[in-house]
């Protein structure tokens, strides 16, 4: 049964607030260790990566295609992989935190990659959103998420680029930036029951 629009509104609000906190940590962390140049790239490949996810889900929905949270669950291994890949990095005595960065990556492809492998939850509340809303409700949905990807892109360049942020996540990132990666990589595996038996 299709929902109302102002519940489609008020659930694409909720959907896109609830989904996108893992993505603006780690955005913000990788403004914030990147050099100045890339956050502009930073910030254009974290809006891409979301475009993808949500129209991959308009696409899903569309099709009444059944993707098992299982099967969403196996993009968790890519920010797992790259976490691991900047540990393995800090292995290197000699400039840490350019290799760690080089490692994990520092620009427009770097962050749509990661954006979509901690997608999990986004396609898991998409998909079905999408499949009640309709054509007028998939419209006021997309407007929702439109603002609230410029708000969150807006954030996420101020966060990251704030000299007490970039000091901060400079003295501590080296490590903490892998440790987010891996951390977002495991649960996105939990939560669509990817590891369980």
């Amino acid at each position: 049964m299709p929902a109302s629009l102002p519940a489609v509104l008020g659930l694409a609000a909720g959907a896109f607030a609830g989904t996108n906190l893992d993505n603006a940590a780690v955005t913000v962390a990788m403004v914030a260790t990147a050099p100045p140049d890339r956050d502009r790239r930073i910030a254009a490949g974290q809006v891409m990566g979301f475009a993808a996810l949500v129209l991959g889900a308009i696409g899903m929905a569309a099709l009444l295609f059944e993707l098992s949270t299982r099967v969403i669950g196996l993009l968790g291994l890519v920010p797992l992989t790259l976490g691991i890949r900047g540990f393995i990095g800090l292995r290197h005595p000699e400039s840490r935190a350019r290799v760690a960065r080089r490692a994990i990556g520092s620009g427009f492809f770097a962050a749509a990659v990661v954006t979509v492998a901690a997608g999990g939850d986004n396609l898991a509340v998409y998909i079905p959103l999408f499949r009640v809303a309709r054509v007028r409700g998939t419209i006021a949905a997309l407007l929702v998420f439109a603002v609230g990807e410029a708000l969150l892109t807006i954030f996420v360049l101020r966060a990251g680029g704030h000299p007490r942020v970039r000091r901060a996540v400079t003295a501590v990132g080296v490590v903490t930036t892998p440790i987010l990666y891996c951390a977002i990589g495991i649960l996105v595996l939990i939560e669509a029951g990817t590891l369980t038996v």
